[in-house]
């Protein structure tokens, strides 16, 4: 068998001694090879509030935390998303666990994201909606076009709480809950 040796720094023949060890021919240094069990996991994947059912392939043990960004693997093709809860199989959420004791997994859309807006325009404030590329970037201080009128964006609000408001701070669209933007002529 041809394994990556540590030692020689190369791709070398390597003997058989038991199951998952194996010895190099060159320098004779032994290489543990585990064969990882891939697992498929239930995803619900969702998209403002359209939702999806999907899977998601994994090793068994590997961990999975929440805010941690995978492949999900839909019916419409292969998005990101990023995850916000784990169902174990015995039913509890949680924040973390091996994949192994995962029975399904919650995803929200970060390839594509809607950004909510307060635009001001003197007394009137107007909600609006558009979306996005997930690695869309948003400056505070920046000017936008929404319907052929120009606002400045003055605060950005992030999906942890935290309010972004000095001039030059920046946010990508998927970690944005809310921009406020006032009317510039």
């Amino acid at each position: 068998m041809e394994i990556y040796c540590d030692t020689c720094k190369e791709v070398t023949k390597h003997e058989f001694v038991k199951e998952g060890l194996y010895r190099c021919s060159l320098c004779g240094t032994h290489s543990q090879i585990t064969s990882k069990k891939n697992l498929e996991i239930k995803a619900i994947f969702s998209t403002g509030s359209e939702t999806e059912i999907g899977k998601i392939v994994v090793g068994e043990d590997e961990e999975m935390a929440k805010d941690v960004e995978m492949i999900v693997d839909l019916e419409s093709g292969n998005k990101i998303g990023r995850i916000t809860a784990i169902q174990l199989k015995d039913g509890r959420i949680v924040e973390f666990s091996k994949a192994k004791d995962a029975y399904a997994v919650w995803f929200r859309n970060v390839g594509e994201v809607y950004v909510k807006f307060s635009l001001h325009k003197r007394s009137v404030t107007t909600s609006y909606k558009a979306l996005f590329d997930g690695e869309t970037e948003f400056i505070v201080g920046e000017t936008i076009e929404v319907e052929k009128k120009r606002f400045r964006i003055h605060r950005i609000k992030l999906l942890d709480g935290k309010v972004l408001r000095k001039e030059g701070e920046r946010a990508l669209a998927k970690d944005i809950k809310r921009i406020y933007a006032t009317y510039t002529p």
